[in-house]
């Protein structure tokens, strides 16, 4: 009885109500995915901003960061601003970032450049940052999520238990907070509070899994412990994606999965995903050596624009 009080909380605190939200909602016929970039290191961190803008992380080339304009140029963005695994954009215009390898949480000046550390010797993987400067980090080694007030410097651990966090996002009204696990099968979600604390933890959606081969069995297929859930984000609507190896799998605001978006064909794998463009409609993917994008019918959302009611008024 706790567990149904708990998660009706929370999706209570999303004003959402069940419905069916087939991937017909979101993929358009014909459309496929377009390729961004190749030959690439090994990319990660995705993120937009509101002129249309995506970015992302080479973290094997010294140039670090690169910018694709709405047109699909593509130009280097803040040289130096190397080894980063997760950034996205704060209320402030300050680019935050996770650089893996140096242990190191920075937010970034992009009038000056000026890399600032707000934590050291942390083992930081994706980020999300709220309307109000609450930064939250994964920390896979330390299975913790970790809290930090931009605006004071304070820093708090706000979970520990999940095997795996990996990716982090918010919901477009900012009420729940939800985690990947790397090394399971669930998505988690938090409700946020108005402090920065999180509560009423629940392992909200659980992720399709490939079968396990090594496996014993004498009908039913075993399957994997995991399905490797790495970056994840929220469009508009309140749906969910998540990058996995089996492809972009897809949620409801409830929780439900609506199916799996296959990636490109010959891919070695995924690492993230977020919505861009001029009006958050293409949907991009980071996958090791490229990047590809393709149109939706739905449109994303940019935490540092503030909270969003959902599903959005229809223009």
């Amino acid at each position: 009885m706790k567990q149904l009080l708990t998660i009706g909380i929370i999706a209570l605190a999303a004003s959402v109500t069940a419905q069916d939200m087939p991937l017909s909602q979101v993929l358009i016929p014909g459309e496929k995915w377009q390729l961004v970039a190749e030959g690439l290191g090994f990319t990660d961190a995705p993120a937009a901003d509101d002129k249309g803008n995506f970015y992302y992380s080479d973290m094997r080339s010294e140039q670090g960061l690169f910018r694709v304009s709405p047109d699909g140029k593509i130009s280097p963005f803040l040289k130096g601003a190397v080894g980063i695994s997760g950034m996205k954009f704060g209320p402030d215009g300050k680019l935050y970032a996770c650089r893996a390898r140096a242990r190191e949480l920075v937010s970034i000046d992009l009038k000056t450049s000026e890399i600032t550390v707000l934590a050291k010797d942390v083992r930081p993987n994706d980020l999300v940052v709220t309307h109000k400067g609450y930064l939250y980090f994964t920390e896979t080694p330390k299975k913790q999520v970790t809290f930090v007030n931009t605006k004071t410097g304070a820093t708090k651990v706000a979970d520990v238990g999940i095997a795996g966090p990996n990716g982090i996002c918010l919901s477009p009204d900012q009420g729940t907070l939800a985690v990947s696990d790397f090394r399971g099968k669930h998505c988690w979600v938090f409700r946020v509070e108005s402090d920065g604390s999180l509560k009423y933890k629940q392992p909200y959606m659980t992720m399709r899994r490939k079968p396990d081969p090594d496996a014993e069995r004498e009908i039913l297929p075993m399957f994997k412990l995991s399905c490797r859930g790495d970056g994840m984000i929220t469009d508009a609507y309140g749906r969910y994606y998540v990058t996995t190896e089996l492809g972009v799998q897809y949620f409801d605001p409830t929780g439900r999965i609506s199916g799996v978006i296959p990636g490109p064909h010959g891919i070695k794998g995924m690492t993230s995903v977020t919505f861009a463009g001029p009006k958050l409609e293409y949907m991009y993917i980071t996958c090791f050596d490229k990047i590809y994008r393709m149109k939706t019918k739905t449109r994303g959302v940019l935490y540092q624009k503030g909270p969003r009611n959902y599903p959005p008024r229809k223009r």
